[in-house]
């Protein structure tokens, strides 16, 4: 596997058995199953005008070569902090189990792998689409609580299926999708996207659709007063410079990281990146009030967008999480199947998930008030439950291509493993 600077590396296989005890089979929610709660049997249902059996669905293995390439091409298109992709795939012939890689996931924001999680949950969301297309369905199986050393974050088995109408149109879209830091129109999203939306909810995740100028303005200050953190925290600017891409090349050789010119900084973004980079300029420049403005501007574009989509979890653990990412990539999907650009906004929660943990212990002194204003207006806007996403989402001037990835073999070997 390439690592940061583009050489290849060995990383060894976690050892987990088929099977094990930390893992327990949970319905994944797709639209071609639906699970006999007594029996465990799994009948096939439609939901979609034309949907009809294609009579190969009693193939189930992942014993072709060119579908396991392909599930983890589709799989690697799921986003992750800073474009990190912290995954590892291992393949058995009706199996798949989805490994977290912690080193490449290491971020201020990541408390508890919680983001990893999180993004791990898009990668099962765009495995179910993905065989989906060949007749197949994933069962999958979450942890019960944190998954040990050495053992899958999540695991996922074949069985038959029906392929669903406009399966292989929502295949493209995932491998579309792309985060978008342009402006939006201040447009309101129509209600039928709106109800395309809320279509398909996963068990477990509640969402809101923000639409109220009153409420965007409430979660845009929020999102400011998490904006002003992130710029004057030592810790999270040390990292955010180094995974910024600042030319073509050097995408084009790492294949992880933020590329510059994806950042919404505008044509100076690499000269304006450059001369921030500096801890000790940055902290200077915000005794003058740096931070507040480029605070601002991220509050604007939060203001000024279609909606806010919010998605929520019950309870802070690994399964709920998981499905959270899950939702969240079929929500982003559906959104860009209908030419809707979207920017994740989940600062300001991640950091108050750590302040309630930890308190301010992580954090500079300077920090506690805006902590504890943040803390105030959550507590308001989403109660007692988990804040696992918040992302805008408008018309705007889409992006011309997807984020870059690593090869898709530098994530698997290509081995079935004998059941």
């Amino acid at each position: 596997m390439p690592d940061e600077g583009g050489r290849q590396v060995a990383i060894p296989w976690p050892h987990a058995p088929k099977g094990a005890s930390a893992l327990r089979p949970c319905r994944l929610g797709a639209r071609h199953q639906a699970r006999d709660g007594e029996t465990g049997r799994f009948e096939a249902r439609t939901q979609a005008k034309g949907t009809v059996p294609t009579g190969n669905s009693s193939v189930v293995s992942f014993s072709d070569a060119a579908l396991r390439k392909e599930v983890v091409e589709a799989a690697i298109r799921a986003p992750s902090g800073d474009n990190c992709q912290p995954w590892r795939f291992r393949f058995e012939r009706d199996r798949v189990e989805i490994y977290m890689l912690p080193d490449r996931a290491q971020s201020f924001f990541d408390f508890r792998n919680r983001g990893t999680y999180l993004s791990i949950g898009a990668v099962v969301e765009n495995i179910r689409v993905r065989v989906a297309c060949s007749d197949l369905a994933l069962i999958a199986h979450y942890p019960a609580g944190e998954p040990a050393p050495g053992m899958p974050t999540v695991s996922g088995s074949l069985r038959p299926g029906i392929v669903a109408d406009g399966a292989r149109a929502r295949l493209a879209a995932l491998h579309e999708r792309t985060v978008n830091r342009r402006p939006f129109l201040p447009k309101r999203i129509a209600p039928e996207k709106q109800k395309a939306w809320l279509a398909d909810q996963v068990d477990g995740t509640a969402i809101a659709i923000i639409e109220s100028r009153r409420e965007i303005a409430r979660w845009a200050r929020v999102v400011y007063l998490g904006d002003r953190i992130r710029w004057t925290h030592p810790t999270i600017h040390n990292e955010l410079f180094s995974k910024i891409l600042f030319s073509r090349a050097e995408a084009d050789s790492k294949r992880a990281g933020l590329e510059i010119d994806r950042l919404g900084a505008g044509p100076f973004a690499a000269s304006l990146m450059h001369w921030l980079q500096p801890w000790s300029r940055m902290e200077r420049l915000a005794r003058c009030g740096v931070d507040r403005v480029l605070a601002n501007q991220t509050r604007s574009l939060a203001f000024c967008a279609g909606a806010l989509v919010l998605v929520t979890i019950e309870r802070d653990e690994p399964e709920q999480w998981i499905r959270a990412g899950e939702q969240v990539q079929r929500l982003w999907t559906t959104a860009h199947q209908q030419g809707l650009c979207v920017q994740p906004l989940p600062i300001a929660m991640y950091l108050d998930q750590r302040f309630q943990k930890e308190g301010a212990e992580h954090f500079p002194p300077a920090h506690r008030p805006l902590l504890e204003q943040m803390r105030g207006d959550l507590a308001l806007l989403i109660g007692n439950r988990v804040g696992a996403m918040l992302y805008r989402v408008g018309l705007g001037l889409r992006m011309s291509r997807p984020a870059v990835r690593l090869p898709a073999e530098s994530f698997y070997d290509d081995l079935v493993v004998a059941p």
